[in-house]
């Protein structure tokens, strides 16, 4: 068997299904702003795709603090791919997600375990005077 194929990771505003199952990816981003903290941003999502898997499996998004470690999105759960050539699309939507202070998070995605890929998302202070 061969190793899982990160196909893509990202940060998005919305993620749509077309009625033919195509993906509708608007608005990706790699930072938050804000003026003050603890904060959290109107909805947004995530897309992670996989392909060169078989069968069921385990997998677990999660969005950490790089500065204190503490999780801010915890997504866990299963998906099944019917032949290895399909690429498994998952598109969780955040809503309530804190973070209590700007910094880096650092998203990892994990299949069975095993480390698939990351990203990072900045989070920044926005000075009111704009800048």
């Amino acid at each position: 068997m061969g190793e899982e194929v990160l196909v893509g990771l990202l940060f998005a505003d919305r993620i749509i299904t077309e009625n033919n199952g195509k993906k509708g990816i608007i608005g990706t981003f790699n930072r938050f702003h804000s003026q003050r903290f603890p904060i959290s941003f109107p909805p947004w999502a995530i897309y992670a795709a996989v392909t060169n898997l078989e069968g069921k499996h385990d997998f677990a998004l999660n969005l950490v603090s790089e500065e204190t470690n503490q999780v801010i999105v915890p997504l866990s759960g299963q998906f099944e791919a019917k032949n290895r050539t399909d690429i498994v699309e998952l598109t969780p939507i955040i809503m309530g997600a804190i973070f209590p202070k700007p910094g880096k998070y650092n998203l990892t995605f994990h299949i069975d375990g095993n480390h698939v890929g990351a990203r990072v998302l900045l989070v920044e202070l926005l000075s009111k005077t704009g800048g």
